[in-house]
């Protein structure tokens, strides 16, 4: 009986989250061997942000850190669009969801390259951890709004589906000017 109120607890605690479970576990068995055979042409991302923002695509990347005996190396690998489209709003009995953009994007033609040269540069040194994010900027803030709500996949091969690193989550956005 107390497990079942500990799992209970802990699947409404993670449920919460902005970043799922599934993901925080597909994830950790990506492993170095694994990212040595990742295809750099089928790496795709694909972000969701709410309208009447926008993304500037120029500035989205794709960022590799490697923490290696030499210190943390960070990689950043331009994006290229493959596809924007408009998501209708959806309404559910606990939310509703404002109409969004989703953007898919792949690695350019020199980011398939650099990541190709990575990899063999990883063969030799084999890094202690690596993680990948995705960058972007928004590009039209009509409102002068101080935060946007995001959502963020990545897939690392043509068979297998989009993994979710955010879902819905709420980013504030700072001036850089």
């Amino acid at each position: 009986m107390n497990k079942a109120i500990i799992v209970g607890i802990c699947l409404i605690l993670f449920s919460c989250s902005s970043i799922p479970v599934g993901t925080m576990l597909k994830l950790s068995s990506l492993d170095g061997d694994s990212f040595l055979k990742l295809k750099p042409k089928e790496l795709r991302t694909k972000i969701q942000i709410d309208k009447p923002m926008e993304i500037d695509v120029t500035k989205t990347k794709l960022s590799l850190e490697l923490e290696t005996s030499k210190g943390n190396i960070i990689f950043n690998f331009p994006l290229n669009v493959v596809y924007v489209k408009d998501i209708l709003p959806e309404e559910n009995w606990l939310t509703a969801i404002p109409e969004r953009s989703e953007y898919e994007l792949s690695l350019s033609e020199e980011a398939i390259k650099n990541f190709k040269n990575l990899q063999v540069k990883m063969k030799a040194e084999q890094p202690k951890r690596f993680s990948f994010n995705v960058d972007t900027d928004v590009e039209n803030n009509p409102m002068n709004q101080e935060a946007i709500t995001l959502s963020i996949f990545v897939r690392f091969s043509e068979n297998s589906d989009y993994i979710t690193l955010f879902d819905r989550a709420s980013v504030k956005i700072e001036d850089n000017d």
